[in-house]
């Protein structure tokens, strides 16, 4: 049942990224220039993901993950699932705010305590999770991250 619901999420999933992908600005008009499409690889990993979805789906269901299926609602871990949906809005809002560095540290850390970290391993974690990430994004790629509305006062 388990691999069924998850299938089924990632379906949804790869179908909300081919479908937000449509507004991407299209720069080519050929075959040859369709790598340089903004739309392209979210759709190639929309695409796959759907299909792997799919048989991970035809697979369950040839296992007989739909017979005899209940439906068991684990209130504690319902609740962690919704406190993590808060503090990931929390981040998408306030990453605009207090940008990248201050949003993400607070996010790793909250997301590991709350699923039972220690508070060492909490630290640990959005420490180097933010530095790898800040890594990537900010030199590997050279894309910018955003500073944060309040830091603009200082400046």
């Amino acid at each position: 049942m388990n691999d069924f619901v998850f299938s089924a999420i990632m379906m949804a999933v790869s179908l909300f990224v081919f479908i937000a992908s449509e507004t991407f600005a299209a720069k080519g008009n050929n075959a040859f220039s369709l790598a340089y499409n903004p739309a392209f690889y979210p759709r190639l990993i929309a695409f796959t993901l759907f299909a792997m979805a799919c048989v991970l789906m035809f697979q369950s269901i040839r296992k007989g993950a739909l017979k005899n299926a209940r439906i068991h609602v684990d209130r504690q871990r319902l609740a962690k699932v919704f406190k993590l949906f808060l503090i990931v809005l929390l981040y998408i809002v306030g990453i605009n705010y207090a940008g990248y560095i201050i949003s993400s540290v607070l996010c790793v850390f909250l997301s590991v305590a709350i699923y039972g970290g220690s508070r060492k391993q909490a630290f640990v974690y959005c420490i180097v999770i933010t530095v790898a990430l800040y890594l990537v994004f900010q030199i590997g790629f050279r894309i910018p991250l955003p500073k944060g509305d309040i830091f603009e006062y200082w400046r």
